[in-house]
């Protein structure tokens, strides 16, 4: 981010939405500060479809939605940010879904959304902030959230029992992170989704 972006006023919206590894390889020229990650195989297609529907979901409830890809400029100023991932790993089934966050206080969100998503998922649920790149996640530097800044990974892509499971739910998925969204920002009357 150049210091004309830093200087300019933030952007206001009640939530940010981002989905990660959108927009690459084709951003990455534009934010070469940013380490060039594609994602696992599949993820970046999923990441846009779960954070358009959460989204369109949101809106469609009245909150006002700042949705952005990987690599985005530009400050802003919400009540919640929710970065959605999937991970992968080179031993199949190895991970599983994870949350990050920067700040301790964001750790009451990530509670909530753990308590949520394991009512539902049926593997593995790493420990919080279990890598770097979760703890330090880049683009929680472009975001002043006042309730919490997440990163949640749902799964692991390259485990086929879970992508089993996560195929036909990632409408699901997105339809729940914006029910637990409207529950952070006390907005919308969002109902919680049935599994499918």
């Amino acid at each position: 981010m150049d210091a004309s972006a830093r200087a300019a006023p933030p952007i206001n919206a009640d939530v940010l939405i981002g989905a990660g590894h959108e927009g690459r390889p084709q951003s990455c020229k534009r934010f070469p500060q940013h380490k060039c990650n594609l994602g696992t195989a599949g993820e970046r297609a999923l990441t846009a479809a779960v954070a358009d529907e959460a989204t369109n979901v949101l809106r469609a409830a009245g909150l006002s939605v700042a949705r952005v890809p990987a690599d985005f400029g530009g400050m802003y100023s919400v009540k919640d940010a929710i970065f959605i991932h999937f991970d992968g790993d080179e031993t199949p089934c190895a991970s599983g879904a994870s949350i990050g966050y920067h700040r301790a206080r964001d750790k009451a969100a990530a509670d909530a959304w753990r308590a949520l998503y394991q009512k539902y998922w049926q593997f593995r649920f790493q420990p919080d902030n279990f890598t770097d790149n979760l703890r330090n996640y880049y683009a929680f530097r472009q975001v002043r959230a006042s309730d919490a800044a997440l990163v949640l990974e749902l799964g692991e892509l390259t485990c086929a029992p879970q992508k089993r499971w996560l195929d036909p739910r990632i409408r699901w998925a997105a339809d729940l992170i914006a029910y637990f969204v409207s529950r952070r920002t006390e907005k919308g009357a969002i109902k919680e989704p049935a599994l499918p």
